[in-house]
């Protein structure tokens, strides 16, 4: 979808202070030699629940930093969509509704969605299309990949999982981003790869833990060739990310910075460099390697890494990834208005 005059009013993201050293789980037997080596992985963000860092105070963290950054009140939003991939906090509970009542936001549409890792691409489209020319969207997205549900290091194949939240404020009253398009893609045809042969009948944490990821994609390969999953994820990505450029009037070599998902090093290049035909050197990857994939924040979490590392310049345009399974993928193009650097200008710094 093109959109005009939509923009990226403000945006924040948190991630916890702890590490976990890659090596080290080694040494302890929690990382497998080979993944690290196909990972590439040196350590990855922890959050600590006991200290309030749970995957909704994280959201809440991140979305009052957005709303600040973005100057906006509370009461401008219109409608707020949380996207989380693990777990929310509670069952039978709207973590929207939560973050909305912790940021004071009396009155909106509270909305949890469960896209996946492509949530925070979706979440924004969502609010692109509720706003339609007026008023203003907050997007959260959070996760905390914690024993005993989850292995960080051992329920996945080919990346490693970090803790942390990001947000942004959409709107139309200018702001460092300008939202040029979004586009998503789905193919259901391969749900199945992390479902694998897992009974659907609840209550599923009736079953053993930590969840295991690798059982569940051996499942899928029962009745599949996994050369399909690479099919169609390479063409699924590649007509999710041409949708996005042309609807933004971009050239592949107009891309400054690809922000794509914190995956390791093999998975990214078989995932996502190589349908997208870009190069390590042109995404965030050694960043990547020190925080883990958040889930739907890295997105983010990576925006935000490249709005303070000072490189960017007015003009400059970047695209954002999400790969969710189901299998969605989200795109979208923002490019940067340098209304920051004027601000310095005018500060006379």
């Amino acid at each position: 979808m093109r959109w005009n005059d939509l923009y990226i009013e403000g945006f924040g993201s948190f991630l916890p202070d702890r590490r976990e050293i890659a090596a080290d789980m080694v040494a302890q037997g929690r990382f497998p030699e080979l993944e690290h080596e196909k990972t590439g992985q040196v350590s990855a963000v922890i959050a600590r629940p006991e200290a309030g860092e749970s995957a909704p105070e994280m959201a809440v963290t991140a979305g009052r930093a957005a709303l600040a950054d973005a100057g906006a009140r509370p009461s401008d939003i219109d409608v707020l969509v949380h996207a989380v991939v693990l777990h929310n906090g509670l069952e039978a509970w709207n973590c929207g509704s939560y973050i909305q009542n912790r940021l004071d936001i009396e009155d909106c549409i509270p909305i949890e969605i469960r896209t996946a890792c492509a949530g925070g691409i979706v979440g924004m489209e969502l609010i692109a299309r509720w706003c339609a020319g007026s008023g203003k969207g907050l997007v959260t997205a959070s996760d905390a990949w914690q024993l005993p549900l989850f292995d960080r290091w051992a329920s996945d194949s080919g990346l490693v999982y970090g803790d942390g939240a990001g947000a942004a404020v959409l709107g139309y009253d200018g702001g460092p981003f300008r939202l040029l398009s979004t586009s998503v893609v789905s193919d259901p045809k391969l749900e199945q790869m992390h479902r694998g042969q897992d009974s659907l009948s609840m209550p599923y944490y009736a079953t053993a833990a930590p969840i295991d990821l690798i059982a569940r994609v051996a499942g899928f390969t029962q009745t599949h060739d996994i050369a399909e999953f690479w099919s169609r994820n390479s063409a699924a990505l590649t007509r999710c990310a041409e949708v996005a450029l042309a609807d933004a009037d971009s050239e592949h070599d107009d891309i400054k910075t690809w922000i794509v998902p914190n995956f390791g090093n093999v998975l990214l290049r078989k995932q996502v460099l190589e349908p997208l035909k870009i190069h390590p050197e042109q995404t965030l990857i050694d960043k990547g390697h020190t925080i883990g994939h958040t889930g739907a924040a890295d997105p983010f979490i990576g925006l935000d890494i490249v709005r303070r590392s000072g490189t960017l310049k007015t003009g400059d345009r970047l695209l954002l990834t999400g790969i969710g399974v189901g299998f969605t993928w989200g795109c979208a193009v923002v490019e940067y208005t340098g209304v920051e650097e004027e601000e310095h200008t005018l500060d006379g710094h």
